[in-house]
């Protein structure tokens, strides 16, 4: 039987990458292109031994293919072969952990909690698939037609997990995924390319990140 995320009030959270930077700043937009940093958000990676959906080891519904995804809360991405990436808006880190660890046979997987490590900016608009493809060595101008995914890549110096979905209440839109470490830096690369992706939308027209 799969099992469900309980409904859970959040307590504990992360604070902001950015404020623990000194970046007071964490939301940037253009006239076709929305940035900002989804603070708070809460992380679970887990790593499994065995095929879980064949030895059905969990209560949990896993995509099983490298970059699909299940919606709600948590989303639960799969990175790699046997390996997941949670993520949840709603649901603090502790009670995200013990959700997971209470879903899994604990003899054949890994989980931890990465909220601490991990920190998340969220695209959106017309233009934010030409930013995301100046960017990285992808091509995210499809968006829409392959519908929600996710994919690793690089955007300069910073190794990011691009999460593709329909956000709560929002249309579709880009979480970009990264080392904590590194969103300053990753801050700054999108803040200064919006112009240019601004100036493609302009040119080439709307490149399908909203259906």
């Amino acid at each position: 039987m799969t099992e469900t995320m309980p409904e859970i009030t959040k307590i504990d959270w992360t604070p902001s990458a950015l404020r623990q930077a000194g970046i007071m700043e964490s939301d940037f937009s253009t006239g076709t292109l929305s940035i900002r940093e989804v603070a708070g958000a809460s992380f679970v990676r887990m790593h499994s031994l065995t095929d879980l959906a064949r030895e059905a080891s969990t209560r949990i519904d896993l995509p099983q293919g490298t970059g699909q995804c299940t919606g709600g809360h948590p989303a639960i991405l799969c990175l790699r072969p046997r390996e997941w990436l949670f993520f949840s808006e709603t649901t603090g880190p502790g009670d995200l952990l013990h959700h997971v660890i209470g879903t899994v046979d604990p003899t054949q997987t890994a989980v931890w909690n990465q909220s601490d490590a991990l920190a998340v900016f969220r695209l959106s608009g017309n233009a934010s698939a030409w930013l995301l493809s100046k960017l990285s060595g992808l091509d995210f101008l499809a968006g829409a037609s392959y519908g929600p995914h996710c994919a690793s890549t690089r955007m300069g110096q910073a190794a990011v997990i691009v999460h593709y979905h329909q956000a709560e209440g929002e249309e579709f839109v880009f979480d970009l995924i990264l080392d904590r470490s590194l969103a300053p830096y990753l801050w700054d690369l999108l803040r200064e390319s919006a112009p240019h992706a601004d100036e493609l939308h302009a040119n080439f027209g709307y490149a399908g990140a909203i259906p």
